[in-house]
This record gives structure tokens, C-alpha cells and sequence, in this order.
């Protein structure tokens, strides 16, 4: 290859921007997996030899930008396989260690990401890899608090379980007995880290349970007692009660989340049905080899936002960034464990509503809907629950609890409560079905209260909404379906006045799936919308006299017509949502004559597909003789036409942007 081209990869993987650094790691990786296989053994030689010269100066620089290229580079080099990767599998172990542990948390992460990637390539060394990183980060967890290496060790060791659990479990013992001192670190990052390893590790452990085991592994029931020693008064020196409890409480969760297969399969399901922003790109090119494993764990820092928010869980935006299916295992030791304890987790986990931590809280709301869809009918019959602020043993339900509860979150300043609040009565309401419909008042009250106002600036509607509320009423409608038909009727009007938003179409979609009584007035109000967008006028029904004006519509939003992403949101929700029932005739004409010939690319590569689509209905349609896309039977005439029209403007477009359609 030439230098210059080497040098184009190196100054890629240098950048500060770390679109380009991902950019010029899939064009090395790319290179290397095709080009670089057909070069003579000497030039192969030398180029990986240039290369780890480069590879060791960014890794050993002080910029941590060029730190994290080197790792990205040492990824595309063993996933690639070309050469005698033996030779380098020692050096590139000692670069990675070199960066572990790092004062960049984000160096961290991607160099225990890429430990893991190392450990399934090496092959005949893997044993001997895996058993050196793995007891280096016992050393660290076992020895004095030191933060970096501390958080290191959980990092290494989460991904050498997700990566090699064969080898990993050979160990798994002692990690269960050093784990919790990461667990109680004072550090919330480090709890958090801590707590994923263990759910890798729970996952292994799992994996390996067999129904023949005549001994139920302690692994569980340590977890168990270490956890409800947590909510003990007695606190360790260095660590405060709400660090401990909220170590305690992630623990908890954990156990739960092993004991219940049905459920987090449910869930997983649910959340990316309704998951309001598109899966982000997971940094630099720590995707570049797919993980063999269960992708539990979220490595994409841009989503912790959604997670925190409720709307997706770190699990689930990982799946979808790396375009896998989740894997999931339960224990039926872990099971009985819960089964048996159940009253006292329930009793341990509320009563901390009270605690100001929002480490806390963020985990009270996540562990609830666990619990209500372990065991529904205990979770909603009276359990001896002590109101907090009375003085009497007053018996009270979970599910009443956990409802007072966050009901009053939602009345709180604080948005991102209020936020993740929205998204548990929700996941609860799945769990428990019609258990819920006692509270359905001031839930849907609550809703109301949190949509904008009809009066709101156009503008300033989807800025203001929490995309969680829809979430919420989307949730509800998965459990209750037809029970809450009327309050989302007199819903459905201040949603749409919120404008176009992918939240608000995947909240649409559901509804109308769920509550299949409500679809047309669904289709209708949509439609409203995306006529004002890719029409600039109110929706016109076929058939209705030239001189009759349409109807006025509360739901007039005036959009520019340079507005890019309003077109193409609004092009891929028309070429998407099921208007099954209603003709789109006039909107396929629309696109055909605007949006095919827009000057902006993205706008002519969604008008293609959504004609493409509406055509297709259209033509299904009149031979099944109904109406659907395209009109009724009657109509043949003019669906022949525009057919054929949009057909010829589709040819010329896919002339004149060869290359530019899958």
C-alpha cells in the first residue's frame, strides 16, 4: 500500500471528531478485509509493521483522542485476520494494559471492550489471557481502594464474562466473593459498573444451571444477604447508608431481573416497539466485531439519556445499535430464592420512597414493575406494609404503594423523575393488566396535565413534552386495551396538537393496534398532520366539491417548506403507518410531483420508498377490489393513471441517482 494512504488512516484515527475517527476505522477495516489479503507476505509484513509502529504512539501518547484511535486500530487489526495474528496478540495485550486503568473513563471503556474482542481471537492463548486479566482484576478489587483500578477491574471483568464465559466461569467463585466490595464502592459509576458485571455474571451462572443439580449453587443467596445486610443501620467506614442501600437495591434488581425469563422478554419486546428516538451510533468502532454473547450491558454513553428517561433500557439500545437479538436466561435457583424472600425484598425496596439519593430513586423506579410482574397476585392483595406516616400497622397493598408513590413523583420538579415515573406506571400496568384500572383516573389526569396546550407555540409543543408520557399512555393501552378507549379518545386530540415526532407516531401505531375502535379517528388526525406538512393545506377528502372548503382543522401547524427533517419524517410516517381504510391517492400524486425531484437527496430517497410503498398498496388494492391505498373498485381508472405516472417518474429518478437506492 502506499504511505500516503497509511498516513490518511493514521490522521483519521488521530481526530478529535469522533465521527471521523469512526469513519477511518471502517475504511482500515475495510481494507484490511479485502485489499490487504491479496499483497505479497513481505508487503503484508511491512505494512503491519508501519502500522503497530503508529498504534504504539497514540497509545502511549497523552491525548485521549489518539488513545482511543489506537484501540479502535487494534480492533480492525484482530477482527480482520490477516496475517499470523499470534505474534500480535502479546503486543496488543500490553498496549491494552498500559490503558487500564486510565484517568478517561471513556479510554477505560473502550480498552476493556477490546480485552474481551482479544480474548475471543487468541486463540491456543486465550486460557492463559483470559486467566492473567482475570486475576489482575481480582487484585485490584480485593486490595486497597484505588477508584481507577477499581473501576477498571469491574469493566475487564464484565467483558471477559459476555465475551468468554467458558473460561470466565472457571473463576466465577471468587468474583462472587470480591465483587460486592465494587458494589459498595462509594463511587455511584463504579456501583453501576460493578452491578453489570455481576449481571454478566448472573447470566453465566446461569447459562450452566442444570436440573440435575442436587446442590443449589450459594451464589444466589450470597447476593441475597449481602443485599439486605445493605438496608442494615450497621455502615461500613468510607461508605454512607445511601451508598450502601443503593448498592443493595441494585443487587435486588439483579436477582429479579435473573428469576424472571417471561417478564424480560416482555419487556425487552415493549421498549423497542416503543422507543421514541432511532438507536444512536455505538462510539467509535467498539461494533466493529459483534458481540457472540448476550449484548447486555449498554456501552453507548449517548444513550444513557433515553435509559435514565425510562423510554430504553441500556440493553435494549445496544441490541439495536449492534443489530442483535437479545439472549436471555433464568435460574431456577435464583427463582426460588426470590419466590422465598419476596415479602421482605417488596418491604426493603419501598421502604426507601422516602430517601433523597437519586441513585435511589432512579433504582426504586426501575426495580417496581420487576417486582409486580414476579408474582402479580401477591404484589396486588394486601402485604404487611407499614404506612410511613402513621403510627399503626395499617395493611396496604404493593401495588397501592408503589402507585401512592409515584403519583406524587409526577407532581415533582424534578424532570427526569417525573420522566422515568411516567414509564413505570406504565411497565406496572403491563404487569399487573386490569389491576391497574382503579388508578387509570388520575394517571390519564396526570397525562393531560403534562401534554402542552392547544394555546403552545408550535415550536415549543415537542420541546416541551416528555416523550415518557406517551410512552406511558402506549404502555397502558398494551394493558388495559379497550377499558381506556374514552380517555384516549379525549386524548388524542392534544397528542396531535404536540405535532410530528417519531414518539408521537409510534405512540399512534400502538393505540390504534390496541384499541383497533379508535384506528380511524387515529388515521384521520395523522393524516391532518401530514397533510399540512407535505401539502401545505388542510386534508381534502376524495370526492368533496372543488368549491367546499375542508374543514378547519385546531390542528393547523404552517411548516417551511425548506423544513428537511419535517418532509422526511413526515415522507417515512406516510410510507409506514397502516391508513388501511383511506385513500392516499393525492398523496402519492404529491410525491411524485414535488419530492422526487427535490434538490435535497434525503428528501428524494424517502419520497422513493414511501411511493413505492403506497404504490404497491394501491395496486393490492384494486385487485382485491377495496379501498385501502387506493381508492375504491370505481376508481380504477384513476389509480391506473397515477400508477402509471408515478411509475415513470420513479424510473427517472432511479436513472439519475444510480447507486443512491438498496
Amino acid at each position: 500500500m502506499s504511505n500516503a494512504l497509511l498516513q490518511q488512516f493514521v490522521a483519521g484515527l488521530k481526530s478529535k471528531s469522533q465521527e471521523t475517527r469512526t469513519k477511518a476505522a471502517r475504511e482500515l477495516y475495510l481494507y484490511v478485509k479485502t485489499e490487504l489479503r491479496e499483497v505479497s507476505a513481505e508487503e503484508l509484513t511491512a505494512f503491519m509493521d508501519e502500522f503497530n509502529h503508529h498504534i504504539f504512539e497514540m497509545v502511549s501518547g497523552s491525548d485521549v483522542n489518539e488513545k482511543k484511535g489506537g484501540i479502535v486500530a487494534i480492533v480492525c487489526l484482530i477482527v480482520a485476520d490477516v496475517g499470523n495474528i499470534n505474534n500480535r496478540i502479546s503486543r496488543f495485550a500490553n498496549y491494552l494494559r498500559n490503558l487500564l486503568p486510565s484517568n478517561d473513563q471513556g479510554v477505560m471503556e473502550l480498552a476493556a471492550n477490546t480485552v474481551g474482542k482479544l480474548a475471543l481471537v487468541s486463540g491456543t492463548y486465550s486460557a492463559e489471557y483470559v486467566e492473567f486479566e482475570v486475576k489482575r482484576a481480582f487484585e485490584w478489587l480485593g486490595g486497597d481502594r484505588h477508584e481507577g483500578k477499581r473501576h477498571a477491574a469491574v469493566l475487564v471483568l464484565r467483558e471477559l464474562a459476555l465475551s468468554v464465559p467458558t473460561y470466565f466461569f472457571q473463576q466465577v467463585q471468587t468474583f462472587f466473593e470480591l465483587i460486592f466490595n465494587a458494589i459498595h464502592d462509594p463511587k455511584p459509576f463504579i456501583r453501576e459498573g460493578a452491578v453489570e458485571a455481576l449481571r454478566a455474571a448472573l447470566v453465566v451462572t446461569a447459562q450452566r444451571e442444570t436440573a440435575r443439580q442436587t446442590q443449589k449453587p450459594t451464589w444466589y443467596s450470597n447476593c441475597y444477604y449481602d443485599a439486605m445486610k445493605g438496608f442494615e443501620d450497621i455502615v461500613a467506614k468510607g461508605i454512607s447508608k445511601d451508598d450502601r442501600i443503593h448498592g443493595s437495591m441494585l443487587v435486588l434488581n439483579e436477582l429479579l431481573r435473573c428469576s424472571n425469563v417471561q417478564w424480560e422478554r416482555t419487556y425487552e419486546g415493549l421498549m423497542q416497539r416503543i422507543q421514541c428516538q432511532p438507536p444512536q451510533p455505538v462510539p467509535d468502532s467498539v461494533s466493529l466485531l459483534p458481540r457472540l454473547k448476550s449484548p447486555l450491558v449498554s456501552k453507548s454513553r449517548s444513550h444513557v439519556s433515553l435509559v435514565r428517561r425510562g423510554v430504553v433500557s441500556g440493553a435494549t439500545a445496544t441490541a439495536a445499535a449492534e443489530g442483535k437479538e437479545q439472549a436471555f436466561y433464568e435460574s431456577a435457583a435464583c427463582r426460588a430464592l426470590v419466590a422465598d424472600n419476596l415479602s421482605k425484598i417488596c418491604y426493603s425496596v419501598l421502604n426507601q420512597r422516602q430517601s433523597r439519593s437519586p441513585h435511589i430513586q432512579h433504582t426504586l423506579l426501575t426495580i417496581l414493575p420487576r417486582l409486580a410482574a414476579f408474582n402479580r397476585d401477591k404484589f396486588v392483595q394486601l402485604v404487611s406494609i407499614r404506612h410511613f406516616n402513621a403510627n399503626s400497622d395499617t395493611m396496604t397493598s404493593c401495588l397501592m404503594e408503589s402507585m401512592n408513590y409515584l403519583l406524587a413523583t409526577l407532581q415533582g420538579r424534578e424532570r427526569a423523575d417525573r420522566a422515568l415515573a411516567f414509564t413505570t406506571i406504565g411497565l406496572i400496568a403491563v404487569a399487573v393488566e386490569h389491576h391497574i384500572q382503579p388508578f387509570l383516573p388520575k394517571i390519564m389526569e396526570a397525562i393531560r396535565t403534562s401534554l402542552p396546550a392547544k394555546e403552545t407555540p408550535s415550536k415549543k409543543r415537542l420541546s416541551g413534552l416528555e416523550p415518557s408520557v406517551l410512552v406511558c399512555v402506549t404502555l397502558l393501552s398494551h394493558a388495559v386495551k379497550q377499558l381506556m378507549q374514552n380517555d384516549v379518545h379525549q386524548l388524542l386530540e392534544p397528542m396531535l396538537a404536540t405535532g410530528l415526532s417519531p414518539a408521537l407516531t409510534t405512540a399512534l401505531r400502538e393505540l390504534a393496534a390496541n384499541i383497533p375502535q379508535l384506528k380511524r379517528d387515529i388515521s384521520e388526525g395523522l393524516l391532518k398532520m401530514l397533510s399540512q406538512v407535505l401539502m401545505q393545506k388542510h386534508l381534502r377528502h376524495p370526492g368533496m366539491p372543488t368549491h367546499i372548503p375542508s374543514a378547519s382543522s385546531s390542528l393547523h401547524m404552517p411548516v417551511d417548506a425548506q423544513d428537511v427533517p419535517s418532509i422526511v419524517l413526515a415522507l417515512r410516517i406516510l410510507g409506514s403507518f397502516n391508513f388501511d381504510g383511506h385513500s392516499l391517492l393525492q398523496f402519492v400524486r404529491r410525491c411524485a410531483e414535488h419530492f422526487l425531484t427535490s434538490e435535497q437527496q434525503e428528501v428524494r430517497l424517502e419520497a422513493v420508498r414511501t411511493c413505492s410503498r403506497l404504490l404497491r398498496l394501491a395496486i393490492e388494492s384494486q385487485a382485491r377490489g377495496g379501498t385501502g391505498g387506493g381508492g375504491s373498485s370505481q376508481h380504477s381508472h384513476t389509480v391506473t393513471n397515477t400508477v402509471a405516472d408515478v411509475l415513470s417518474k420513479l424510473l427517472v429518478v432511479g436513472i439519475t441517482d444510480t447507486g443512491q437506492y438498496d
